[in-house]
């Protein structure tokens, strides 16, 4: 058996790795008897699955139980996340130049870049056909791997703890997507998708995650994001037909690769 891709140490004992969270396709397979999606390869051939991707023996047991501390704390704050306007407490809502941003009084701004890579980067690792295109140079990989391989931790408290604390310290950056509203017509696609070789979108049906290896190539919209950000988390969210455009980005590429 080979290392660990994350601590390097162990032997990657793990089998059905997720490669994004279980919670946060859920939704791919509602409204479907039996339970079901479909799946569009590259030459935009049709198959029926019924998990998000999953591999065998790229992490070890322990590495694998320090991303679920992660997710499980993520998965808590989504479901407030998609909640925000009956917990009003936890949740500011700004409009500036015609972009709604949600900030989150709850959550630091360095815990959600850290959800972030832990995504970019499996996703970047992954041996997987669903994640083919998807690929950051070796370099930034390890960057990234290391940024994890230091904050993520066994114990849940002790992950809160550090939450508070972590100092991004990558020349990157990444932006949550979602949007205003949780219901069937907002519902997106599971993909990850190449824009170009600085920027990757990772679109997991009701979040789209933004990241960006060259702060240059950010858009100005999520500059804005940039420029009032404190020490609370801030979500860029649209309306149901932007959020459809958006989702309407990668089934556009794989039309044109087909034809």
């Amino acid at each position: 058996m080979s290392k660990c891709k994350l601590c390097l140490i162990k032997i990657a004992d793990k089998k059905n790795s997720h490669i994004i969270p279980k919670f946060m396709g859920k939704r791919l397979f509602e409204s479907t008897s039996p339970r079901h999606g479909v799946k569009i390869d590259g030459n935009g051939n049709l198959k029926k699955i019924q998990d998000s991707p999953k591999e065998d023996y790229i992490f070890c047991s322990s590495c694998e139980e320090r991303f679920a501390k992660l997710e499980h704390y993520f998965s808590l704050k989504l479901k407030s996340i998609h909640n925000y306007l009956n917990e009003k407490d936890k949740f500011k809502i700004h409009t500036i130049q015609n972009n709604i941003i949600l900030e989150c009084y709850k959550i630091p701004f360095n815990a959600i870049k850290l959800f972030n890579y832990s995504l970019v980067w499996r996703a970047s690792i992954s041996n997987m056909h669903e994640f083919s295109s998807f690929k950051l140079n070796e370099f930034n990989e390890e960057i990234l791997r290391t940024f994890l391989n230091s904050n993520l931790t066994l114990s849940y408290n002790q992950l809160t703890e550090t939450l508070k604390n972590i100092q991004n310290k990558t020349s990157f950056d990444s932006y949550f997507f979602k949007c205003t509203v949780k219901n069937k017509y907002s519902r997106g696609i599971f993909a990850a998708y190449e824009f170009s070789k600085y920027s990757f979108g990772l679109f997991l049906v009701d979040i789209i995650i933004f990241f960006y290896t060259d702060k240059s190539k950010i858009p100005n919209e999520f500059k804005i994001i940039s420029n009032i950000q404190t020490e609370n988390a801030l979500i860029a969210m649209t309306d149901i037909p932007n959020w459809k455009k958006l989702n309407a980005e990668p089934l556009k590429s794989i039309n044109n690769n087909h034809n």
